[in-house]
C-alpha cells in the first residue's frame, strides 16, 4: 500500500483516507491513484513505525518539504501525525506541512493548534467556499454548517504556533466576488490566502 509519494519536490504521507467531508472536487472522487501513484487507498492505516521506515527508501537530500495529505483527512490520526512529524523533523531538518481541512480540533475535541508548536511549519486549511452554507453545500461535511466556523476558528488558533498559516480555495470552483470574499476572511483570521488551480 502507498504510505509515501511525491509530489514535485515533497514527500507526501498517507496516514488514513477516513474523512469528515465528502467534497463534490475531490480529487479522489476520480479514481484509486493520484500523482502518479497507482493508489492512494490504504489498505489498512500505517502504523508509526511503518511510515518512519517508508521514508528510509528515499535519499532525503533531493526533497524539501514533508506534507502530511493523503486519501483523507490526516488530523484524524493526530498521535500517529505527531510522533512521526516529531521523529521526522529531528532526523531530516525539513520542513513539515499539513494539508487539512481545518476540522481537526472538532474530530479531536481539543484545541489541537498548540500541539504543532516547534514540529509543523505550515498549517495550509481547505477554505474552498465564501459561507458556511455554500461550504456545506460543497464539502458535505459530517459536522453541518458549523464545521465551516470551525475551521476559520483553527487558522485562528494555528497562528500563535505555526510559522505559515493559509488558507486555500481552488479557482474553477469560485467567482471573482467569491473569493474576494474569502480573502477577507482570510484577513480577519490572521492568515493568508491561497489560490490553487484544479487538477
Amino acid at each position: 500500500m502507498t504510505i509515501t509519494y511525491i509530489v514535485g519536490n515533497g514527500i507526501y504521507v498517507n496516514l488514513t483516507n477516513r474523512c469528515t467531508n465528502r467534497c463534490s472536487f475531490c480529487i479522489r472522487n476520480n479514481g484509486d491513484g493520484a500523482y502518479g501513484s497507482d493508489s492512494l487507498w490504504l489498505e489498512r492505516e500505517p502504523t508509526v513505525e511503518e511510515v518512519l521506515a517508508d521514508f528510509e527508501k528515499y535519499d532525503m537530500s533531493k526533497y524539501d518539504e514533508i506534507v502530511y495529505c493523503g486519501y483523507g483527512e490526516p488530523t484524524i490520526r493526530i498521535d500517529t501525525l505527531l510522533e512521526t512529524a516529531k521523529v521526522l523533523k529531528e532526523k531530516y531538518k525539513k520542513p513539515i506541512r499539513i494539508n487539512t481541512n481545518g476540522q481537526g480540533s472538532l474530530i479531536n475535541k481539543r484545541n489541537i493548534a498548540p500541539l504543532f508548536k516547534h514540529i509543523i511549519d505550515t498549517v495550509s486549511i481547505s477554505l474552498n467556499a465564501a459561507d458556511a452554507e455554500s461550504y456545506e453545500k460543497m464539502c458535505l461535511p459530517v459536522y453541518g454548517k458549523k464545521a465551516y466556523e470551525a475551521l476559520i476558528e483553527f487558522g485562528r488558533e494555528c497562528v500563535p504556533y505555526v510559522k505559515n498559516v493559509l488558507f486555500s480555495v481552488v479557482r474553477q470552483t469560485l467567482s471573482e466576488d467569491e473569493i474576494s470574499a474569502c480573502e477577507q476572511i482570510a484577513k480577519k483570521a490572521g492568515v493568508k490566502l491561497r489560490i490553487r488551480e484544479l487538477v
